[in-house]
């Protein structure tokens, strides 16, 4: 084992001012989203620079160096393709003789735990260049790296391929339960007929199409002041958006206390079956629903719609969570789109009888069990395969199994 500076020179990236001279030009600059968490070779990156950006503002490494994302998040590593300017997000490492690029990035795959041990700091955790180039690391000769990484680009690319395989199974039963779930609360698959919505196209030609308002009662919530520690932490549960998952809501993480019911009127407690919407929220919370199971008030990004009596919670919950692309589009606003009470209440939703949604919600609760146990099962065999990824990585480049019959035959397979 050797300190990792005597096999590779550590250089520090950068950023450009804003100037239009430093952006846009022929010269890649890479930061850590333009590579994964396993090793891979990078040539295109989302920005460029000008040879004046990266020659005042970054430095240009050559083809074969490695990128090592020192921090947010720390551990993912590349091989440069091309020659190549980075952000002060990462750090390169370009190889001296002694050491193949391939064998390095693999060993500093292997090493991720042991980088995130040396991060240090109190905003975000960063790997110093010193740090970093003191680390071990091993140097067999030229022909037995050479062995070892052409071993690892075969074996990983196999796992590589059954991983993304994998994912596309769990997306894909992902897209069987939505359009089962599509097709049973608008067509029953029965005759059909137009709807005049958009986003949904067709309902069975003997169902009603009411208004959300006119099947339930609507309201919202508030939040109470948040520098007050008197209106939190009480015996009443109250739902974020965070709480909203789809599913049953059964607890939430934060609660209020009668102060807090009695001082802010918004506030009001929405009897356990009633069905949440999430109306904003970052990435895909905006239109989620869950349906309480217990009494429970809610803040302002939320909407609580109360049965009153033609439809269902359950059955509004699984007709939401088939149309929600169609109803998150309606929202409106700059910036972030919202959905609003308003607009919940004039949506238009199918309303076979109370006999048939409970069927129909038996059966889609069956068929989901039966989904979950497939996507449970796709789920734990794409943690496996990581686990004998990193363990197949760990064992090679540290000399515990024997590659020494390992060729390249079989990387494009």
């Amino acid at each position: 084992m050797v300190p990792l500076r005597r096999v590779a020179k550590v250089v520090n990236g950068g950023t450009p001012p804003p100037n239009p001279e430093n952006w846009g030009g022929p010269v890649p600059w890479a930061t850590p989203a333009d590579f994964g968490d396993t090793l891979s070779k990078v040539e295109t990156t989302r920005r460029t620079l000008t040879t004046h950006g990266a020659r005042t503002g970054s430095t240009i490494v050559p083809p074969g160096s490695i990128l090592l994302s020192t921090r947010a998040p720390i551990g993912h590593v590349a091989i440069t393709n091309t020659a190549m300017a980075f952000n002060q997000g990462c750090r390169a490492l370009v190889p001296c003789s002694e050491i193949e690029s391939r064998f390095l990035g693999y060993q500093l795959e292997a090493l991720r735990e042991d980088l995130k041990a040396r991060g240090l700091g109190t905003t975000f955790l960063e790997v110093s260049s010193d740090s970093l180039a003191s680390m071990p690391i091993a140097v067999p000769s030229l022909a037995d790296q050479h062995r070892i990484a052409d071993f690892l680009d075969a074996e990983t690319s196999r796992l590589d391929r059954i991983q993304v395989r994998t994912a596309e199974q769990r997306s894909l039963l992902s897209e069987i339960s939505k359009e089962a779930i599509r097709l049973a609360t608008t067509t029953g698959n029965g005759k059909t007929r137009s709807s005049g919505v958009p986003w949904m196209p067709e309902v069975n030609e003997q169902w009603k199409i009411i208004k959300l308002g006119h099947a339930f009662r609507t309201g919202s919530g508030t939040t109470p002041r948040s520098d007050q520690p008197e209106y939190f932490s009480g015996p009443h549960p109250w739902v974020n958006s965070a709480d909203i998952n789809d599913g049953e809501i059964n607890r939430c993480e934060k609660s209020v206390t009668d102060k807090a019911l009695a001082e802010f009127p918004a506030l009001k407690i929405h009897p356990a079956g009633s069905l949440v919407v999430a109306l904003y929220g970052q990435g895909a919370t905006k239109g989620r629903v869950g349906v309480l199971r217990i009494a429970a008030c809610l803040n302002q990004a939320c909407c609580a719609l109360t049965p009153i009596g033609p439809i269902t919670a359950e059955f509004a919950a699984y007709w939401f969570k088939a149309h929600k692309q169609g109803i998150v589009g309606l929202a409106l606003g700059a910036g972030q789109p919202n959905l609003s009470q308003e607009l919940i209440r004039q949506l238009r939703i199918p309303a076979p009888s109370i006999k048939r949604q409970r069927r129909i919600i038996a059966e889609l609760q069956k068929f989901e069990a039966e989904i979950n146990v497939k996507s449970t099962l796709l789920h734990a065999r794409e943690r496996l395969l990581g686990e004998r990824r990193t363990a197949l990585i760990t064992a090679a480049v540290t000399g515990q199994i024997d590659v020494s019959t390992a060729s390249r035959r079989g990387v494009e397979d």
